[in-house]
Order: structure tokens, then sequence, then C-alpha cells
């Protein structure tokens, strides 16, 4: 008999604070009385966790970049068939992908508590693939621009977004913990 034991690794989980910020939006949608929605907060300033720039408070903030960085590092663990579907290891530094990403990890996170594997299926079957679909193409594009801009001067490179330090920013050491995924193509060496 085939023991599976450490082959699958589980979905990332959410912390203590994204948790609190689910429950106060499902108590909101749940809520039929809009008076009673208003003292939760105003339905404008609820955050919502796939959405970081939607999450004002500090910690919570901090809370969503690690669990995207866990849920980026588990899509290319447990999901990614060729090299070319990985996540980079640069998606912090890119505003659309953090934006693609946050809701790509809810939409898994939601289908992971549904009751039946319908929605499972949906988010393999439809969510995923055109997430990696659109990845690729604008990865594509971004190397043409770069090749084209290297060519006729230097290149700056990407910020990265307010969070943890990272193991692949400019300056950094790799370490034992470094990604296997592949990280932002380097500015020329000046």
């Amino acid at each position: 008999m085939t023991s599976f034991g450490d082959s699958v690794r589980d979905f990332p989980g959410v912390g203590e604070r994204m948790q609190e910020a689910y429950i106060m939006l499902m108590a909101a949608e749940t809520l039929s009385d809009p008076e009673h929605v208003v003292t939760l907060a105003p339905a404008e300033d609820l955050p919502r966790p796939w959405d970081p720039s939607t999450c004002h408070q500090r910690e919570l903030r901090r809370e969503v970049w690690d669990w995207l960085d866990r849920v980026v590092a588990w899509i290319n663990t447990e999901c990614a068939w060729d090299v070319g579907d990985l996540i980079p290891g640069c998606w912090y530094r890119h505003p659309h992908l953090v934006h693609e990403i946050g809701v790509v990890a809810d939409q898994r996170r939601r289908a992971g508590l549904a009751f039946t594997s319908d929605q499972l299926e949906e988010w393999q079957r439809s969510c995923l693939p055109l997430f990696v679909e659109r990845t690729r193409a604008a990865s594509s594009r971004t190397a043409r621009r770069r090749t084209r801009t290297r060519r006729g001067g230097p290149v700056s490179p990407a910020t990265p977004a307010p969070r943890l330090p990272r193991r692949d920013t400019p300056g950094s050491t790799p370490t034992s913990e470094s990604t296997p995924y592949p990280t932002c193509l380097s500015p020329p060496a000046k």
C-alpha cells in the first residue's frame, strides 16, 4: 500500500486578524437590517483580505502579506505542472499580481471551506488556470518590454511592497529557505 505521508501539503490557513475580518464580512453579508451592518463598520471600511489595499490596520496587512506569500509557495509546489506555470518570486513587486493572487487565494480558501467539492473543482478547472494564463501572458509582455528597454538604456528595479524583508530583494543573500520559483530579471550591471 502506498503511503502519502507529507506528499500533499495543506492550503495555508489564515491568521487570527484575517479570521476576524472574514467573520465581520460574513456577519455583514448575512445581516438583513442595514442598520446592524453599520454597527460593525461602514461597509466600505470593512477590510477585505483578498484586497490588501483595504486592510488599513498594520498587523492585519502584515498578516495578509504573509498569507499571500505562503499561498504563492503552496501554489508553486502543489499546483504547478510546468515551470512556466510558476508564480514568479517577485510577485509582491507587481500590483496586478498582488490583486490577482489575493482573489485566487481567497477563492481557494472559500472552496476549501465548502461542504462539497464543487467549488474546489471550479477553482481547479477555471480560476487557477485562467490566472496562470494571464500571468504567463503578462510575463511574456514584460520580458519583451525589458529586452527593448535594456537595449535603449538602463532599467530601474521595481520597488518592493511595504512588507517583511524578502530573500530576493536587491542586496539580500539567498538562504536555505529560498523559494524554488524564479525571481525578477535583475537590472543590467552598472
